[in-house]
């Protein structure tokens, strides 16, 4: 089959949102279809300003085509327009006008559908709110599918978008979070619709402890067994090693793995953490990712930098407990990774997708409250057979539900059901 994803901007830099799933759904896709990617040239939302080349490259697997973005963003234009159109009554074409102003608008991206869709066998766009679905979606909605990438904000209350969803064949979700904000917030029963979410698939050459070790992880070469059984002090030995050795982490330790950043629930996080601290058998907290904000100065807490993706999932496997602080993270990918090399979450009871993960599992503790976080973090450092018996849990809810078979099996049931007979 032969399909076009259709997004406003494409890179192995966009670390999350629609873009990312995007990103991720194409290049294992890749491998069983034909991938087209239908992007534009801008990098940054804020300005839309084109900074990638126009043109057609093959990236893992997957064609993308950039098309350059027509129009510039307004920032102070669509600033003024937003506040009018929220706060007064408004028609169906000040909403499609908000969305061009949100942008990208790309005439070459929509001319190049156009001329093109019956070439392909299903449409697929990802993010509801942008110029490139609310146009693109139009051309043919017989064979589309949206990924509307749901979260809660003033805008979602256009009628602009229940129309959007029920035109076109079916709807993609990434979570069951974002299917009842779907139903009972936007108000929209799609004619088909799918909870697909992302997969992970963990390094196939971590370890685990044998407690926690399928008969598959046991099929090791030599080489790696003669690692296993080198004499290594105890602090060098067992999960995440690579993570320890290179950070000189000798004992336990908590981890976050993302944007440094306040809007990612950081701050609180932090702030939460510094109670927890003042105990005398406090475990530090390390944090993985770009810093985005000022740190404060805690001696419990340690900067990772930005990991590569097989050292991440190696961090994840080092760490006794990850830490989810953000309230909409739709993909709750850190949460995924976390699981599947079998660490406990705590995760901030906001976080719809990663609670939902977490209780499915019975593999994760939520928290409301500075209270309930310092209380939970510190039953989780102390009580080794908890955090073993949930880490063996999140390792068989990933193994049944979220490697990357199984949601490539999602998404071509929801496109068998698309595609006309």
């Amino acid at each position: 089959m032969k399909f076009a994803f259709i997004t406003p901007r494409y890179g192995a830099d966009i670390p999350g949102g629609a873009e990312h799933a995007c990103r991720l759904l194409a290049e294992q896709l890749s491998a069983r279809h034909e991938v087209d990617v239908l992007t534009t040239c801008a990098r940054n939302p804020l300005t839309w300003k084109n900074e990638y080349t126009e043109g057609a490259d093959r990236v893992r697997g997957v064609l993308l085509r950039r098309f350059a973005v027509s129009q510039a963003h307004d920032a102070a234009g669509f600033k003024q327009h937003s506040e009018r159109i929220l706060s007064l009554p408004r028609s169906r074409n000040d909403e499609i006008a908000w969305s061009r102003r949100l942008g990208p608008v790309s005439n070459g991206l929509l001319d190049h559908l156009r001329r093109q869709h019956r070439g392909y066998d299903v449409l697929v766009f990802f993010s509801l709110m942008h110029a490139t679905t609310v146009d693109g979606a139009e051309v043919a909605p017989d064979k589309s599918i949206i990924f509307p990438h749901l979260v809660l904000q003033p805008a979602l209350r256009f009628g602009l978008w229940a129309d959007l969803l029920t035109s076109v064949r079916a709807v993609g979700l990434v979570s069951d979070a974002e299917r009842r904000l779907l139903h009972d917030y936007v108000g929209v029963r799609a004619r088909i619709d799918e909870t697909v979410g992302i997969g992970i698939d963990p390094p196939p050459q971590l370890s685990y402890p044998r407690h926690q070790q399928d008969p598959a992880d046991a099929l090791i070469n030599d080489d790696a067994a003669a690692d296993v059984v080198e004499a290594e002090p105890d602090y060098l030995s067992g999960r995440g090693v690579t993570f320890r050795r290179r950070n000189r982490l000798y004992g336990s330790f908590a981890l976050y793995g993302g944007r440094v950043d306040s809007h990612n629930g950081c701050e609180e996080m932090l702030e939460y953490f510094d109670a927890y601290a003042g105990e005398d058998d406090a475990m530090p907290l390390v944090l993985m990712g770009v810093k985005m904000m000022k740190l404060p100065d805690q001696r419990h807490v340690v900067l990772g930098g930005v990991l590569p993706d097989r050292e991440r999932m190696s961090a994840y496997e080092a760490a006794d407990v990850t830490i989810a602080p953000a309230s909409d993270d739709l993909l709750a990918q850190g949460a995924l990774e976390s699981l599947a090399v079998g660490t406990p979450v705590l995760t901030s009871a906001r976080n719809q997708t990663a609670v939902s993960h977490c209780v499915k599992a019975n593999a994760g503790l939520p928290y409301a409250n500075r209270q309930e976080f310092v209380e939970t973090l510190r039953l989780l450092a102390r009580n080794t057979r908890l955090r073993e018996a949930l880490g063996e849990n999140g390792r068989n809810y990933v193994r049944q539900h979220y490697r990357w078979e199984h949601v490539l099996g999602r998404f071509e049931r929801l496109v068998a059901r698309v595609r006309p007979r």
